[in-house]
């Protein structure tokens, strides 16, 4: 379906790609993987064609069939255009077919409904003919499900159905997202690109795009670091190491220990040459002056020199490094307790929105408790509280000896701009051992060599972001409160990170979208939903276990409660279920212009149902709502009327 041939990529006077290929097979589900800055996103622009970078050179041959479309999502978006856009007319624009059909038919009916219109003029009878044309290729093409897809989609991606109708501009950056998302959803591409999907998505709706993606009928590529959304959605693996792009059959989970076995094999033979390339450069030393073994000589050193060639030492292994938070005196056996917590915020309107509505919490030493909920839902607020730095209703006591240490989402502004990374990091390290470890610290946080003598005014909020983080494994805290810590690191970071927290020896508090990453960690879950607080006892995958039933549960209860409430079946669903049966075979082109003009009636009447519930229609004159009122009942008597003939020709 689509295939890379020879592909070398340069951005700048760096070299991503040379001359590597691959290929993408029809309903291949792939992870593209690789160390931060080898040029996974560069490579997914490249094969959208959207680069929008002059510094970018390629050589080799991008192939695709016929009917292969193309859908980019990348990691950030600007919403230049159709701002004024409600949130489902956005989405509705996926097929762009069928919004072209759906403005041509409501403004053709517009023209039909018109007070002067002569019915029986052959100018209306071409009328109606290109309303059907159109309606017919509306429908073929799902035009009457549209709507309710959109809604659907927008839905599982967590807009509300209010949501629906506000304008694009209204939405933050995150939303944006999320609805160009549910744009290119809809769209239905056969190649599918996906640069970190799950990054502005909370439980919810990642779990929703999760099934979504699992019953997809095409194929996709996915560049993400939630290890769990790859091995859960993919059956292959790509991995961008030394330029060179290396295919693996089979998940992350497959790949990693793949990668593994094929690290230890390309170590041997490293080892085997540079064994060999001693004893070539040991016989070349020995013999190449000497008239006897001149040749012999001059063989060796080709060898050397063509094996010297060929030699490369593996990506170094870092799965061995592993540090330790430096210990504090251990808290007391109750580390704080939480008793009637409110908080609220001052909305612009005057009103109030309250965020947690008088939570109670006991938390012990020892504890591992991750922090779950939908955006909004006061998780961050929540950490904000305990580390003190929000005021709030209610009482919260802190136990016996308890040091706090907090990692926030935006901890970066509490960099020194004007010092280099290498010396933000020596002041925070409290002791001597702890300085030792700097520099390989901020290695497992890429940054190795002069990079650790930038300022940190230069880097970018990612770079800042891992800097932050890196920090805190300096200090030490028998309580730590962490804040989505996991955005902007790679695979390799995030392993490290997981081992220094699994053997961190005090109570710990984690916001994060990574399940992997809490599974690891915890053993209780706090959900924080409408401003309440639910504790689960267990891992995170219990937790979701636990949280799927309850949400099945309610389902089926609503679904109950609904089927009681539905009355017998209407007139309406009669007609519906009438009109699905097939009509005589010599009767089918009268029942058509039937059905067309009762499609017509039905929007007429429609229109004057609506005219109707306006405010201000009893405020228009008594002859001019009575005109109104007359046409209505004209409409609906000439509906049944036609109903009725429409039956009999069905019969």
């Amino acid at each position: 379906m689509f295939e890379a041939r020879n592909l070398s990529l340069s951005v700048g006077t760096k070299e991503l790609l040379n001359d590597t290929s691959f290929r993408i097979g029809d309903k291949d589900h792939v992870a593209l993987v690789g160390l931060n800055g080898t040029g996974k996103s560069t490579l997914l622009r490249l094969i959208s064609a959207e680069t929008g970078n002059s510094s970018l050179v390629t050589t080799g041959q991008f192939m695709k069939s016929a009917d292969t479309t193309i859908g980019y999502l990348p990691q950030e978006i600007s919403f230049d255009q159709d701002l004024e856009k409600t949130a489902l007319q956005y989405a509705l624009q996926a097929n762009t077919r069928l919004f072209e059909l759906q403005g041509k038919l409501s403004r053709l009916e517009h023209e039909m409904a018109l007070p002067d219109q002569d019915y029986e003029s052959q100018a209306y009878h071409q009328l109606i003919e290109r309303f059907s044309e159109a309606m017919h290729e509306f429908e073929r093409l799902g035009g009457y499900s549209m709507q309710s897809n959109a809604e659907k989609v927008l839905a599982g991606l967590g807009f509300s159905e209010i949501d629906f109708h506000k304008k694009v501009k209204a939405f933050s950056g995150g939303w944006q997202m999320r609805l160009h998302l549910a744009k290119l959803l809809l769209q239905n591409p056969t190649l599918l690109l996906l640069d970190e999907p799950t990054n502005h998505l909370d439980i919810d709706s990642l779990r929703w795009l999760e099934n979504y993606l699992a019953g997809y009928e095409h194929s996709y590529i996915i560049v993400s670091h939630d290890r769990f959304f790859l091995d859960k959605l993919t059956d292959k693996t790509l991995e961008i190491e030394f330029r060179r792009i290396n295919e693996f059959k089979g998940n992350y989970s497959y790949y990693e220990k793949e990668k593994a076995e094929r690290y230890e094999l390309m170590m041997g033979k490293y080892e085997n040459d540079l064994k060999k390339m001693d004893e070539l450069k040991a016989f070349v030393d020995r013999f190449r002056y000497k008239a006897t073994k001149a040749r012999q000589a001059q063989s060796r050193l080709r060898q050397m020199e063509k094996l010297e060639q060929s030699l490369q030492c593996p990506e170094e292994d870092l799965s061995h490094i592993s540090f330790r938070f430096p210990k504090a005196a251990p808290s007391g056996r109750e580390v704080m307790r939480l008793e009637g917590v409110k908080k609220s915020y001052d909305l612009p309107d005057g009103s109030k929105k309250a965020v947690l509505n008088g939570i109670d919490l006991e938390v012990m030493r020892g504890d591992r408790i991750a922090i779950v909920g939908s955006n909004g839902a006061g998780k961050s607020t929540f950490c904000k509280i305990i580390a003190g730095q929000l005021d709030f209703e209610g009482k919260l006591t802190m136990g016996h000896n308890v040091s706090l240490n907090y990692f926030a989402q935006h901890q970066t502004e509490n960099l020194a701009q004007e010092k280099s990374i290498y010396g933000e990091m020596l002041d925070s390290a409290p002791t001597s051992e702890a300085q030792k470890n700097i520099r390989d610290i901020l290695g497992c946080f890429l940054f190795s060599g002069d990079a650790i003598n930038k300022k940190i005014k230069v880097l970018s909020g990612g770079e800042k972001s891992r800097v932050a983080l890196a920090r805190i494994l300096l200090q030490a805290s028998n309580l730590l409160i962490m804040d989505e810590p996991t955005n902007h690191l790679d695979m390799r970071s995030k392993e490290m990170l997981i081992d220094s927290l699994e053997n961190y020896d005090g109570t710990l508090l984690i916001v994060s979208h990574d399940r992997y990453f809490l599974d690891s960690l915890v053993n209780k879950v706090i959900e924080i939903k409408d401003g309440w607080l639910r504790l689960y006892l267990g891992t995170y995958a219990e937790y979701l276990d636990k949280a799927e039933k309850l949400i099945e549960e309610e389902r089926r209860k609503q679904a109950a409660d609904t089927q009681k409430k539905t009355p017998p079946a209407s007139a309406e669903k009669k007609k519906t279920e009438a009109l699905k049966s097939a009509p005589p075979a010599g009767n089918k082109k009268k029942i058509a212009e039937i059905e067309q003009k009762i499609n017509l009636l039905e929007k007429k009447k429609e229109s004057l149902e609506t005219s109707m519930t306006e405010e201000d229609f009893y405020k228009k004159s008594k002859e001019e709502s009575s005109r109104t009122m007359d046409a209505y009942h004209a409409v609906c008597r000439e509906l049944d009327t036609l109903f009725a003939e429409w039956e009999r020709y069905c019969s």
